[in-house]
């Protein structure tokens, strides 16, 4: 299997005296073969740089890349037999769509009859059959991106890099295009490494994701591993995951810093300082009379905003100094006025503890 692994790889810019510069600090990664991997995370966290250096188009200061038995590390990016799409369409505005998707293929010295061939076919995968003999100008951005895929499927990679490649789209055109990509990857078994600071776009394509921040790879995992057990809440912010919680270990008991909330912790194995992270998906609007069965623990707040989004309503729950975000239905939210006091019950295996 020609897995790519990353071992140990870093990168330094900007260490001159008085420049802190930028650091990538030491991943370790697989992404396997036929997986569509994401790299997520906020501008200027590394992701990019560590795409850069998985093709070629950097050289790490440290560390190897591997692809299955093969090491890669000094191998020029044009003989990593990689495909890469940009944010930008970068299509030559001169040459026709067949023209541009069969860039590479001439490249490769393939004979015109087949490349022209394969192009037809593979325009054919991404809904521009038909298209052939139009020019860049005369394509919406989404059918760039078409193009572009297309040009790069056709080269049949070994592993398809992607840098944001749908930021530039209207959201209708992303949604649109994030289906057709996965469709197709799914289809060719392209192994494919995507860099994205958009979680929903993440969510949505992902076998795993690897979530980065200041140069740092944090955690790695498919997306119920990475919401329902962030390592830490810098993932939980990320993830969109708003109830983080300060407080203290003891006992067997969480204390937030305000007493307001005391739950249960079971057998972590940690004392002390801890934060307490809670998806808005499992506290549970219950009756004020429910007493929580074993295995659960209540907590009781006071409504103060509610607002609908995607199809459900988020509470804004005000329990002590802590401001808590509730998934309701629409049934639930016509009982949730604000200003009411509520009662949540939460499953207590769904409760994280981190240390920051």
């Amino acid at each position: 299997m020609d897995d790519l692994r990353i071992e140990n790889v870093e990168k330094h810019y900007g260490q001159s005296p008085g420049d802190a510069g930028f650091s990538l600090k030491p991943v370790n990664l697989t992404i396997r073969n036929g997986e569509f991997f994401s790299l997520l995370g906020p501008s200027g966290c590394g992701k990019t740089t560590l795409l850069k250096l998985v093709a070629g188009l950097l050289e790490e200061d440290a560390g190897d890349i591997w692809l299955g038995d093969s090491r890669i590390t000094h191998v020029p990016a044009e003989s990593r037999r990689f495909a890469m799409v940009f944010q930008q369409a970068l299509l030559f505005p001169h040459m026709t769509v067949e023209d541009n998707a069969a860039f590479g293929l001439k490249m490769q010295k393939v004979e015109k009859d087949e490349r022209l061939a394969h192009v037809r076919e593979m325009l054919g995968h991404v809904g521009l059959e038909g298209f052939g003999r139009r020019f860049p100008h005369e394509l919406s951005g989404g059918q760039q991106q078409r193009v572009a895929l297309a040009r790069a499927l056709v080269l049949n990679p070994r592993v398809l890099l992607m840098d944001e490649p749908f930021s530039a789209l209207d959201p209708a055109l992303r949604e649109e295009m994030r289906e057709l990509l996965r469709t197709i990857q799914r289809q060719f078994r392209v192994t494919v490494l995507f860099v994205t600071h958009d979680r929903e776009e993440a969510f949505h394509l992902s076998d795993r994701i690897g979530v980065m921040s200041e140069g740092e790879l944090l955690q790695v995992g498919s997306v119920e591993e990475l919401r329902e057990r962030p390592v830490s809440t810098k993932v939980a912010s990320f993830l969109g995951i708003k109830n983080s919680i300060e407080g203290t270990i003891t006992g067997d008991y969480f204390h937030s810093l305000d007493q307001s909330i005391q739950l249960p912790a079971g057998d972590t194995h940690h004392t002390g300082v801890r934060f307490l992270i809670l998806r808005a998906e499992t506290l549970r609007l219950v009756p004020d009379a429910t007493i929580a069965p074993a295995g659960f623990a209540m907590i009781r707040g006071t409504v103060v905003q509610l607002r609908f989004n995607h199809g459900f309503f988020t509470a804004h729950v005000q329990v002590g100094d802590q401001l808590l975000d509730v998934s309701l239905d629409s049934q639930q939210a016509d009982t949730a006025k604000v200003g009411k006091e509520i009662n949540l019950m939460v499953d207590r295996k769904s409760m994280q503890f981190v240390e920051y």
